[in-house]
């Protein structure tokens, strides 16, 4: 197959002195050996020695710029307007991508048209690059978020098309400092759905000293920002006061113990719309036997 038959990838990674792991980050990336890619590094000037990393795989980058930015979100789009490709995503300089991954994402938007925004695997890394947990992830939809049930969307192992990225503003909010993910989320599930899919794609790397720990709180906060100042129309604020009903009962139930919950669940979840956001297994293996 040729270069062009496989659709342009395009991933950024946002980096300031990250010397100990954007190595690791960058080959994660260039050793797919992924005939189209677009891979873009956006350093925000680090004085650690990571610029000389960059510059050791600048041959197998397509592009990177170091200067003074305003934080990740503001390298982020940086990246982003630099970037060409038909599917999109990021990488921060401490994560990694996991093996195949990017032909995974490749047969998953060339195969599956109606999937514009898919999240693989929620997996994780140790500070050896170890993986340690690897989960389908949970199903989410625009009304779980309102309804405050956000608890996690993996961004390492998230990506779109973008004709999404355009109908969504083409930008994250760069005058966020923590929630940008979840605020793109929350504009990406105004105009499609996110799919699920049991590939891995990418892993966070567990350590400490990390801004989505050590700020949790201001994380929480920025993201109840953002739905509190949503306006929700009145079709939205009927099912939201249906799921928070079943909530209810499904809590009581459960405290009782002797009740079958799984109709009231089920039921959540089609108020909820996520009854097919699932690429289903049979897809999934037809998948692996075309490319491992």
């Amino acid at each position: 197959m040729t270069k062009d038959s496989y659709p342009k990838i395009s991933i950024i990674t946002p980096v300031y002195n990250q010397a100990d792991y954007i190595e690791a980050t960058i080959l994660s990336v260039i050793e797919q050996d992924y005939p189209n890619l677009d891979y873009i590094i956006v350093d925000g000037g680090s004085t650690d020695g990571t610029i000389d990393i960059i510059k050791k795989y600048e041959k197998q980058i397509t592009k990177w710029i170091s200067e003074p930015d305003k934080g990740m979100y503001d390298a982020l789009n940086k990246g982003f307007k630099l970037s060409t490709g038909d599917i999109m995503g990021w990488i921060n300089s401490d994560d990694i991508l996991l093996n195949r991954s990017l032909f995974n994402l490749a047969k998953i938007f060339t195969d599956v048209k109606k999937v514009n925004w898919v999240q693989g695997s929620s997996s994780y890394i140790d500070l050896s690059g170890r993986v340690i947990n690897i989960a389908m992830p949970k199903r989410f939809s625009f009304l779980m978020f309102l309804n405050n049930d956000y608890k996690w969307i993996q961004q390492e192992s998230t990506f779109w098309r973008r004709s999404l990225w355009e109908r969504a503003g083409s930008k994250i909010d760069d005058n966020l400092k923590l929630a940008g993910d979840f605020e793109l989320w929350f504009r990406f599930f105004q105009y499609d759905r996110l799919y699920n899919c049991n590939l891995p794609i990418g892993a966070w790397r567990k350590r400490d000293g990390q801004l989505s720990a050590l700020r949790k709180d201001d994380y929480i906060k920025e993201i109840n920002l953002v739905i509190e100042t949503h306006n929700i129309d009145a079709k939205t604020t009927r099912a939201l006061k249906q799921i928070k009903r079943l909530d209810v009962y499904i809590s009581i139930l459960k405290s009782l113990k002797i009740f079958n919950v799984n109709y009231l669940v089920g039921k959540r979840a089609k108020y909820y719309n996520i009854i097919d956001n699932e690429i289903y297994y049979s897809y999934m293996d037809r998948v692996f036997k075309t490319i491992y």
